[in-house]
């Protein structure tokens, strides 16, 4: 079964942090940040933090219950 843009996405940002240009060098959407959200499974959550430079990053974590 193929994957879908944000199914894709997330498995890169499982990976690493990246900017928005990281996300659309990726070339899968032209708006990465809204399929990933779209796509975010249960249990994992979608953050974003901005760098020293000013570069807004985001990346994806499991959601750690207590």
């Amino acid at each position: 079964m193929k994957q879908t843009q944000g199914q894709r996405l997330i498995t890169h940002l499982k990976r690493r942090w990246m900017t928005y240009g990281d996300m659309l060098e990726l070339r899968i959407s032209t708006s990465p940040w809204k399929r990933a959200q779209e796509a975010l499974p249960h249990g994992w959550d979608l953050r974003k933090k901005t760098n020293d430079k000013g570069l807004v990053m985001w990346r994806v974590f499991r959601v750690r219950e207590l």
